[in-house]
């Protein structure tokens, strides 16, 4: 099995891609976008501040469990994190034992809702949702509208976090 950087080194050879390195925090101009990346909490791993047209968005696509996200990535106009884990199906059985290594590895969805709730974006899409979770389009509509964040109800296929404004985030199945 070819890891990583083999498939990126291939993407390079079939010329789909180009690689371009930069440190932490250094701006990259893409046609009228900045882009800059800064570390997360699991190794190797980044999150994205894009930045376009007044506009700023920031991705965190996977791996967020302890990430402790910069103040230049507070407030964006979206933010876009994964959904995380879920303690219990929708009938209230628990679907991750106890010692489970994901619970040290991956973020749950109450986590991320914190996170949410931390960053405090305008806009939040919630992505990566697996199977593991037990639960369909249909469930996290009826989630959305029945759960609760700091007061915030998630609706809509989008929770909400708590600001004066009670930003919207939404949840995107496929």
């Amino acid at each position: 099995m070819l890891g990583l950087e083999d498939h990126f080194q291939f993407f390079v050879k079939m010329g789909i891609v180009r690689i371009h390195e930069f440190e932490e925090g250094e701006a990259v101009k893409l046609g009228e976008a900045t882009v800059k990346a800064f570390r997360m909490a699991q190794p190797g791993l980044a999150s994205y501040l894009v930045q376009q047209g007044g506009k700023r968005v920031v991705l965190a696509l996977d791996e967020i469990k302890d990430w402790d996200p910069g103040s230049e990535l507070l407030e964006p106009d979206v933010l876009v994190l994964e959904t995380g884990w879920f303690e219990q199906d929708k009938e209230g059985e628990q679907i991750i034992p106890t010692d489970h290594w994901i619970r040290k590895s991956e973020a749950s969805f109450e986590e991320t809702l914190e996170l949410v709730e931390k960053i405090n974006p305008r806009l939040a899409i919630a992505t990566h949702i697996e199977e593991l979770n037990g639960r369909s389009y249909v469930d996290y509509l009826e989630l959305e509208k029945g759960s609760r964040n700091t007061g915030c109800a998630l609706r809509t296929m989008g929770f909400e976090s708590r600001s004066e404004e009670c930003h919207r985030v939404r949840i995107l199945t496929l």
